[in-house]
């Protein structure tokens, strides 16, 4: 298995591919277990593969391809969660946000934060997708970036911060033009 992880690791389509495969039927069942429908377990298995492709770089080949990918679909089924129990934009519902900016997709959304991510120093970079894209603890983190755990708290802290500062400040222009 090994070798299937620094495949896809490398960016190999069939490797990722095979992964898919082997992977998909036990992924789907643990979201309708978890969910209780069809389609949100579609969903969150795609969601789950997306992700894995989409940060195969931070794959470990000292963890089994499985425990990666569950740790994937776990984290995907906490932001499912999450979006089922909070209301969005100061009290909004989802379907009410998309009303007032209904150009705005997810895609956009994960484009500019992904433009902001790319404004950090690459540490402080890693350490906030890994821990709060992909699911990782500040523990694993450390291990993974071979840095303290309160040096992770900190590259945490400090993303947030300037997460939120540009983020109020899109969020001012938008609804002050």
């Amino acid at each position: 298995m090994l070798e299937i992880v620094n495949a896809i690791k490398n960016g190999s389509e069939s490797a990722f591919e095979q992964a898919f495969l082997a992977s998909r039927n036990k992924v789907y069942l643990y979201f309708l277990k978890k969910t209780g429908g069809e389609e949100d377990a579609r969903d969150l298995l795609q969601n789950t593969f997306l992700r894995l492709w989409q940060y195969r770089q931070s794959l470990n080949p000292a963890y089994s391809l499985d425990q990666q990918i569950f740790h994937i679909a776990k984290t995907v089924y906490i932001d499912f969660l999450r979006k089922q129990q909070l209301p969005l934009h100061n009290g909004l519902q989802e379907h009410e946000a998309v009303a007032i900016h209904p150009g705005t997709t997810t895609w956009d959304i994960d484009r500019r934060l992904h433009r902001i991510l790319d404004t950090m120093p690459p540490a402080r970079q890693k350490a906030f997708i890994l821990n709060r894209l992909q699911g990782y603890s500040y523990k694993e983190v450390a291990e993974k970036l071979s840095i303290t755990v309160k040096a992770v708290e900190n590259h945490i802290a400090k993303a947030v911060k300037q997460l939120k500062k540009t983020l109020l400040i899109l969020l001012s222009i938008f609804f002050f033009q």
